[in-house]
C-alpha cells in the first residue's frame, strides 16, 4: 500500500529508541510506517519539508478545562477558592450550549495550533456534547468528561445535580461519544474531586470505569488549606480517600496533586496512578508547587496540563514545560528536572497516564501519526544545541514556534494556520459569547 504522506528531511526527536534521526517520515493509514534516512525513498506521495527543522511527536496535555477558555482573565490574582466560589462556579452555571461550543471550539484551536495534539479535559456539570463536537470537528484527540458533582465540598458552594442523573448523564456520554471518530474521542470519567462527590458516586464511577476501561480523572491536594481541611472529614486525606473507595489505580489521572502527606505519597507508589503537573496555574492561583522531584524519584507516572485559560491564562504546553523545568531547581538541585526529563513528562508521560502509551507519545513505526513540525530557528531560539534537541524545545521554544501539526496523519495545522476551522471565526463567536455570559452573570 503506498504512503498517505511524507514528511521529508527533518530533525525528528523521536522520544522512543531511536533518539534523534534526520531524513523521512512516512504516514500510511493514519500510523507511522517508516522513519528515518531514506524512510521515503523515492514515493510519489504528497510532501511537507520540513527544511531540517525540528521534528517531535504531539504534545500531550492530561489535565485542562475547555469549557473554561471562555473566562479568560476574568478573575486574576486569587486564590482558588475565591476563583471558584466567587467566578468559575457562577460562570459555568451560566454556560448554555452555544457558550460552551465556543469555549471549547476556542480551547481546541489554542491547543492544536500550540502542538498540543491529545487532550484531557473536564468540563462543567451540562452541555459536555459541546466539548466533544468541538474536538471531532477540529481534529484533536480527546478524552473528555462531564464534571460529576452529587455532593457539596466542605468550604465551597458548588454543587451539581443527583446521583442519578449524574451517573445516566455520564452513561449517555459514554454511548453516545466513546470511541467516535474513529477512535479519536473517548469519554472519561471525571468526578470534580474527592469532595465534590458521594461515596455512592465515587464507588459506581469506579464500576463503570473498570467495565469500560475508561480514564478516572479528578483534582487532588490543590490547595492546602483544602487539603487540611478535607483531612478533617471521615474519609481523610484525598489520597487516602481515594483508596479506599477503590479509585486509586493506573487509570486514574490527578490534577495538581500540590500538598500530600507521607502516607498519600506511599499510596501513589503502591497503586500506581498518573499525576497531572501544572506549574503555572498553581503558581498564578498561589497553590504552592507539586514535589514532582519526589514523584519521579518513587516511579511515580507525571503527566503536564495547563489547567484551564481561566487561571493561567493560557494553553501552551511550550510554557508548561519551561516552568516545570526551572521551578524545582532552586529547591533540588540545577539537575533535579532535565529538559529531557521534562519533554517526557509532556509526551510519554501523558501517553502513560492516558493508556495509550502503545499508540501516542514517541514517534516510532506502527503508532499514530500524531506529529509536530517547529518552525526552523528564529531568534529567540538559535543557534539551537543539535546534540541536545529537547533542551532546545524546553527553555528556548513557544507554542508559536509550531509550524504544522498531523493528528491521525491528517493536517489540522499547516503553516501556522489552522485548516479544519476559521480561527478568526472562532474567535469572533467566542468574543460574543463571553459577552453574553458576563451578562447572565450580572442578571
Amino acid at each position: 500500500m503506498s504512503a498517505e504522506l511524507i514528511i521529508r528531511n527533518g530533525l525528528f526527536l523521536t522520544m522512543g529508541p531511536q533518539g534523534a534521526v534526520e531524513g523521512d517520515l512516512v504516514v500510511r493509514d493514519g500510523l507511522i510506517a517508516a522513519i528515518g534516512a531514506g524512510a521515503a525513498g523515492l514515493s510519489e506521495a504528497p510532501e511537507i519539508d520540513a527544511g531540517g527543522a525540528i521534528v517531535l511527536p504531539g504534545l500531550i496535555q492530561a489535565h485542562v478545562h475547555l469549557g473554561q477558555t471562555l473566562f479568560r482573565g476574568v478573575s486574576d490574582d486569587v486564590d482558588v477558592v475565591d476563583w471558584l466560589h466567587d467566578w468559575i462556579w457562577p460562570l459555568e452555571q451560566r454556560h448554555d450550549e452555544a457558550s460552551m461550543a465556543a469555549s471549547c471550539r476556542l480551547g481546541v484551536a489554542e491547543l492544536l495550533l500550540g502542538g498540543t495534539t491529545t487532550v484531557l479535559s473536564m468540563e462543567s456539570v451540562h452541555h459536555t456534547d459541546a466539548s466533544f463536537q468541538a474536538a471531532a470537528d477540529l481534529g484533536i484527540r480527546a478524552f473528555i468528561g462531564k464534571a460529576l458533582m452529587d455532593y457539596r465540598e466542605p468550604g465551597t458552594h458548588m454543587f451539581g445535580e443527583s446521583t442519578a442523573d449524574a451517573l445516566a448523564d455520564a452513561r449517555r456520554l459514554l454511548a453516545t461519544w466513546h470511541g467516535a471518530e474513529q477512535g479519536r474521542l473517548k469519554v472519561a470519567l471525571s468526578p470534580r474531586g474527592p469532595r465534590n462527590a458521594t461515596v455512592e458516586l465515587w464507588r459506581e464511577v469506579v464500576k463503570l470505569a473498570e467495565e469500560h476501561e475508561l480514564i478516572l480523572h479528578t483534582h487532588v491536594n490543590e490547595n492546602r488549606a483544602q487539603a487540611e481541611r478535607v483531612a478533617l472529614t471521615g474519609d481523610g486525606r484525598d489520597v487516602v480517600a481515594l483508596a479506599a473507595w477503590g479509585a486509586l489505580g493506573p487509570r486514574l489521572v490527578m490534577a495538581h496533586c500540590v500538598w500530600p502527606d507521607e502516607v498519600e505519597l506511599e499510596l501513589m507508589t503502591q497503586y500506581g496512578p498518573s499525576v497531572c503537573h501544572c506549574p503555572s496555574a498553581n503558581l498564578k492561583l498561589a497553590s504552592g508547587l507539586a514535589p514532582v522531584p519526589t514523584y519521579l524519584e518513587r516511579g511515580i507516572n507525571v503527566a503536564l496540563g495547563a489547567d484551564g485559560a481561566a487561571c493561567n491564562n493560557n494553553l501552551d504546553a511550550f510554557q508548561e514545560m519551561r516552568l516545570a523545568a526551572l521551578l524545582h531547581k532552586p529547591g533540588h538541585g540545577p539537575r533535579a528536572m532535565p529538559a529531557a526529563t521534562v519533554l517526557e513528562m509532556a509526551t510519554r508521560g501523558g501517553a502513560r497516564a492516558l493508556g495509550m502509551d502503545r499508540e501516542i507519545g514517541s514517534l516510532e513505526v506502527g503508532k499514530k501519526a500524531d506529529v509536530v513540525i517547529l518552525r526552523p530557528d528564529r531568534a529567540h531560539s538559535a543557534p539551537a544545541n543539535v546534540n541536545d534537541l529537547a533542551s532546545s524545545i524546553v527553555y528556548s521554544r513557544t507554542a508559536a514556534d509550531v509550524r504544522t501539526v498531523l493528528v491521525d496523519g491528517r493536517v489540522v495545522v499547516q503553516d501556522g494556520v489552522l485548516k479544519t476551522a476559521a480561527e478568526d471565526e472562532i474567535v469572533a463567536e467566542a468574543i460574543k459569547q463571553r459577552e453574553l455570559i458576563l451578562q447572565r452573570l450580572e442578571a
